[in-house]
């Protein structure tokens, strides 16, 4: 009775204060949902941070180890294959195909041979294996090199190799262990070895170029001597077979069975991480194909230690999340459906925007024709109309518009909405391209880039001009509205559809020259063609030798001038020649700097990875030389010395006050201050840009813009004789762009407009 009085009272209650408890009842939600939101924040943001920083340095690492290896695996392979195909080298030519010795071109022979061994530290030996003359003639780093014949040379696997006519020999690189005795003493070492066959009618070896690398040097590479939190650092190939590993009995074992090597060679992803099981042990696999290579660099980790720190938190929060996240969970959908539905209208249109633009059949329809994948549809007219495609005339042309300093656009305001960027690229230049009666299509197929086909009716060289102009312009565009530039690179125009691979092939192979030729840069491929057909350069030894004594001897001047020469040398290389010199020149800063401080190589304030980061944000050949200057600046100024410093503002203000009186020469320029000054070039625009924040030549650029302002507003002298007296020469259209530029209109309508404002104010003065 007791109990049904009371259950009466409660709902006595309840109907009286019907409101009161609705919103008490809704405060409560409230308050669990928050809490229960605040906890899974937490535990969400510590956990995933703490993966995220786990996965995100362990991908980092094997990316820098692959970036690395990659590097040195393609400049071997590029090198000696160029050499041996090409017959670039007539002292490697006379050891592969001459069937009779002579003593002298012997010894021409070696001594070429320890070059190409010293020249790269992965290489630990060189054979000529010629079965005419019955002989090889070999290199070994730091053992020695000679001539034997084929019957008593010290390296039988490889002979033995060659003369097996049923095993196939390509020119890829294999593992092996060798066993040999040289100067009595027994060496066993594991190679990686490259073999360029010449064969004969019947299949048989004549005569081969036999590349080792030492598997030792290129696992010290990938792990620059230490795997860091990592368990094992390995490289294998895309079969499984296991080619370097800091287990040597592990080397040329295949672990196709493995289940973390299956996920990953069964994974579409070029790299990525992921969470397994490996010997009963939860582990961190991070991974990195390369595909040119046939490689896959894989880093291995156990779990449980690299993210000990986060697992007492992780239980902690988990219960508090458990218990409130069921209160929440129907407020949560219902806000969160509240909140999305505006967000997927938006989405929902932009998709239908973009559709609009690029369908799916349009995309691959080009996509087929960039990649040169021919097939019977792509010559069908009705197939085109369905893909939204119209190409009505014979002639193709090809655009590449690359964006510059990708990094900064990665890490600003368009972290999250590259693809936007590009999508609103290739806008712009339909823009120009209907404008200017140019048939285009467009497509987002690259990291950092768009492409553009173009159909013309003939391939005269105004097509060609016509088109560097339009390209301007729409630079000009992309500045003004997105705020970051890009660069061009134009194919050489073919006819019919079979030519639009190669000519998109070229356009690509021409964007790379920004390297060169700067970012905003438009570069025509019939101005690189050359270069990519030239003869391989020779390394620069002479001047790095004279840098590395500059360094030495801490003198600035020598460094900035050795700089200067190293890199006006590497301008007449090609695109991937600079690339390559580069990297080498970077290894040999790292030590040299990294020994005279006496800091580590791996870790230290000059490793390889902390230059090879800093070198991959460059985009040009000036910017690269600017940054190993201040890199080689740093070491030999003393840091912290507020003399220097006061010494750096004097020599700004002479800088300041030099350009104050001569920004009215044609010829003033940044060597002609530094001469002036009595100092380089390269220090002049660093001390100048670190003192006054802004780079010399826009400063000069600033005070001829405003002696141009004056002139225009105080003098009626013609805007020719204005361009003349602020240093540009005679109806200069250099002039017209950097005054729009700065202004915002030309000097004729800033002229005009200032009048008019006066003419204004006088008649309102009047009335």
């Amino acid at each position: 009775m007791k109990v049904e009085r009371a259950g009466g009272r409660l709902k006595r209650l309840y109907k009286r204060n019907t409101l009161l408890i609705k919103i008490l009842s809704s405060y409560l939600v409230i308050v669990i949902v928050l809490l229960s939101v605040f906890s899974f924040v937490i535990f969400r943001t510590y956990s995933n941070k703490s993966i995220e920083q786990v996965s995100q340095t362990s991908e980092n690492f094997i990316s820098q180890s692959y970036y690395i290896a990659d590097l040195m695996l393609i400049n071997v392979y590029y090198n000696f294959y160029q050499l041996f195909i090409n017959g670039l080298d007539s002292d490697l030519n006379y050891g592969l195909y001459d069937d009779k010795s002579d003593a002298f071109a012997d010894q021409d022979v070696l001594k070429k041979l320890k070059q190409y061994v010293n020249s790269n530290p992965l290489i630990r030996s060189i054979y000529i294996y010629n079965a005419k003359a019955d002989r090889v003639i070999f290199s070994i780093s730091e053992l020695g090199e000679g001539i034997q014949s084929t019957t008593d040379f010290l390296d039988q696997d490889i002979i033995h190799f060659l003369r097996n006519t049923e095993q196939s020999v390509s020119d890829e690189f294999f593992t092996r262990k060798v066993d040999y005795v040289i100067n009595n003493k027994n060496i066993s070492e594991n190679f990686l070895t490259l073999v360029l066959t010449n064969t004969s009618n019947n299949g048989e070896v004549e005569s081969s170029l036999v590349i080792n690398l030492n598997e030792r040097i290129l696992q010290q590479m990938v792990t620059s001597g230490s795997a860091g939190d990592l368990n094992q650092v390995l490289i294998m190939y895309k079969d499984g077979n296991v080619l370097s590993h800091d287990d040597t009995s592990m080397i040329n074992k295949n672990l196709a069975n493995e289940s973390y090597a299956k996920q990953i060679m069964l994974s579409n992803n070029e790299k990525g991480s992921f969470i397994t099981k490996i010997n009963d042990k939860e582990s961190l696999v991070s991974y990195v194909k390369a595909k040119h290579l046939g490689l896959i660099f894989i880093g291995i980790g156990e779990y449980s230690k690299l993210l000990s720190s986060a697992y007492s938190m992780q239980k902690t929060l988990l219960i508090i999340t458990i218990i409130f996240i069921l209160a929440g969970i129907i407020l949560a959908v219902f806000f969160t459906s509240s909140i999305y539905n505006p967000f997927r209208k938006l989405l929902h249109k932009y998709r239908l925007d973009s559709t609009r633009l690029l369908n799916d059949k349009k995309k691959t329809f080009l996509g087929k024709l960039i990649d040169g994948e021919m097939d019977e549809k792509i010559y069908d007219k009705d197939y085109m109309m369905e893909c939204g495609v119209s190409f009505d005339d014979p002639f193709f042309l090809t655009l590449v518009l690359k964006m510059d300093a990708l990094e900064n656009i990665l890490s600003g305001k368009w972290s999250k909405d590259v693809k936007l960027v590009k999508f609103a690229i290739l806008n712009i230049a339909f823009e120009f391209f209907r404008e200017k009666r140019f048939k285009a299509e467009g497509i987002d197929n690259g990291h950092d880039y768009v492409s553009i086909i173009l159909n013309v009716n003939n391939s005269s060289d105004e097509i060609v001009r016509k088109l560097i102009d339009t390209t301007t312009e729409i630079q000009d565009k992309v500045d003004k509205y997105l705020k970051i530039s890009v660069s061009a690179g134009i194919g050489d125009i073919v006819e019919g559809f079979e030519g639009i691979s190669k000519s998109f092939q070229n356009a690509r192979a021409a964007s790379n020259y920004r390297i060169i030729f700067g970012r905003k840069a438009v570069i025509e491929y019939g101005d690189i063609a050359e270069r990519n057909h030239n003869d391989l350069h020779e390394y620069p030894y002479d001047i790095e030798k004279k840098m590395i004594e500059a360094i030495k001897e801490r003198n600035l001047r020598k460094i900035d001038t050795s700089l200067n020469e190293f890199f006006e040398r590497l301008a007449l290389y090609s695109a991937d020649e600079i690339q390559i010199t580069v990297l080498q020149l970077a290894v040999l800063l790292t030590r040299t700097l990294s020994g005279l401080a006496k800091t580590s190589i791996e870790n230290g304030e000059y490793s390889i990875k902390v230059l090879v980061s800093e070198i991959q944000t460059c985009e040009t050949l000036e910017e690269i030389k600017t940054y190993l200057y201040s890199l080689c600046s740093k070491f030999v100024e003393t840091k912290g010395n507020d003399s220097k410093e006061n010494v750096k503002t004097i020599i700004a203000n002479k800088i300041k006050d030099y350009v104050g009186k001569h920004y009215d020469s044609v010829n003033i320029s940044t060597d002609t201050v530094a001469k002036y000054v009595e100092l380089s070039p390269n220090y002049v625009r660093s001390i100048f840009k670190e003192i006054t924040g802004i780079s010399l030549s826009d400063y000069i650029t600033q005070c001829r813009m405003s002696e141009a302002q004056r002139l225009l507003i105080e003098t009626d002298d013609p805007v020719s004789r204005i361009a003349e007296l602020v240093g540009y020469p005679e109806n200069s259209k250099h002039f017209f762009t950097v005054f729009k530029k700065h202004f915002g209109s030309t000097p004729e309508n800033y002229r005009m407009s200032i009048h008019d404002s006066g003419s204004q104010s006088e008649r309102t003065s009047h009335g």
